[in-house]
């Protein structure tokens, strides 16, 4: 192979990755702004919340957190970005996306539970929603069942 030959295919193949990876970035762009704004909800509700259980809320250990969260949520959408274009399927992509913004958005509405006196859990949640199919396929859900995710805080004595 001549040296002319080896640029042109070293052009051509750097060109093609370039494409590839704009095309990457274009599609992430879309679930980086429901990211941002779950983002900084937490941040709000957080120090409500933490201020609620009476605890001394500091800037640089929310925003050490709020960064940790971004980076991570720059990770997931680069993760299942990624996994869409290999497999060729989106649903990885916005399912991937879909379960990390339901697990934030349900931190968001317990911290904001939490700053008007009641208890909830993600935890409890999900047990529900499982609980929730699988009584779809058999039974019923009952209303003790169904009360058991948001409940009042208990006083301190």
């Amino acid at each position: 192979m001549t040296e002319e030959s080896a640029l042109i295919v070293e052009g051509s193949v750097s060109t093609a990755i370039i494409a590839l990876l704009q095309n990457a970035a274009l599609r992430m762009i879309p679930y980086a702004v429901p990211g941002l704004m779950l983002l900084f909800l937490d941040l709000i509700m957080g120090c409500r919340a933490a201020a609620a259980r009476g605890e001394k809320v500091r800037a640089s250990t929310a925003i050490r957190r709020t960064m940790t969260k971004l980076f991570t949520y720059i990770c997931f959408i680069i993760l299942s970005t990624s996994l869409a274009i290999a497999f060729g399927k989106d649903f990885l992509e916005w399912g991937t996306l879909s379960l990390v913004y339901a697990n934030e958005f349900l931190s968001v509405v317990g911290n904001y539970l939490e700053t008007k006196g009641y208890q909830f859990s993600v935890v409890d949640v999900y047990k529900w929603v499982i609980k929730f199919f699988a009584k779809k396929v058999g039974g019923e859900l009952s209303d003790d069942e169904a009360g058991q995710i948001i409940k009042p805080k208990k006083k301190k004595k």
